[in-house]
């Protein structure tokens, strides 16, 4: 089997390390005030949230140039802000990670993070080396993508084309909900970060817990 874990809100919570990193670097690159304004991030790609940004300051779609320049500041400025702002590593995550490393199973991460974004924040709560693979916002500009990425990893790792059946796609969004199923994979809601247990259902999650000590429990 393979398990595909979202970070923000499924895994940790940063309290808004990432924004407050993403908008400075918005500042410093482009010279953008306040460059988030009004736009959600839950679920987004990094790549998707730099072009939303773009276009509600009324500019152009980001160049090459403009993504290498904005998302360097950012990576400076996220070490800065989870290095001094609060972080924990959210209920349940240890228990799981340790009882599916117990498992026959391929343990790896979709997130919208850039790669580089997404081992900083997990070796924060020293996650990252629990995760073998992934999918992440610097594969993809969509979700759908980056978890169709991760999974074609996931088969790599396993030696052989798993059965989507046997694919779940953990996430406390329903972007996460959404991509598991166009990539074919079941998708596990769990109700830790911006969206309650009903919004999560309905989305169309296979299954909704209100913590991963909930799934825990479950499995």
């Amino acid at each position: 089997m393979i398990y595909l874990f979202d970070i923000d809100g499924t895994l940790i919570a940063a309290h808004g390390a990432g924004r407050r990193a993403f908008e400075q670097a918005l500042k410093d690159a482009c010279g953008l005030e306040a460059g988030l304004s009004g736009i959600r991030l839950d679920g987004k790609t990094d790549p998707l949230i730099l072009a939303e940004a773009f276009l509600a300051a009324g500019r152009a779609p980001p160049t090459d140039d403009d993504r290498a320049r904005v998302f360097a500041a950012y990576l400076a400025h996220l070490d800065r802000e989870l290095g001094s702002g609060a972080y924990e590593v959210l209920p349940g995550v240890e228990r799981a990670l340790a009882l599916l490393e117990s498992r026959d199973v391929h343990v790896g991460l979709q997130t919208g993070n850039l790669e580089a974004g997404a081992r900083r924040k997990l070796e924060r709560g020293n996650l990252w080396h629990r995760f073998a693979f992934g999918g992440y916002g610097s594969d993809a500009h969509d979700r759908e993508t980056l978890v169709a990425v991760a999974i074609e990893r996931g088969h790599t790792r396993a030696g052989r084309r798993v059965d989507p059946s046997d694919i779940w796609v953990i996430g406390d969004t329903p972007r996460d909900i959404a991509a598991a199923h166009a990539a074919g994979a079941r998708a596990v809601g769990v109700a830790t970060g911006s969206f309650d247990e009903a919004a999560l259902s309905a989305a169309g999650a296979d299954l909704v817990v209100p913590t991963l000590e909930a799934w825990v429990d479950a499995l």
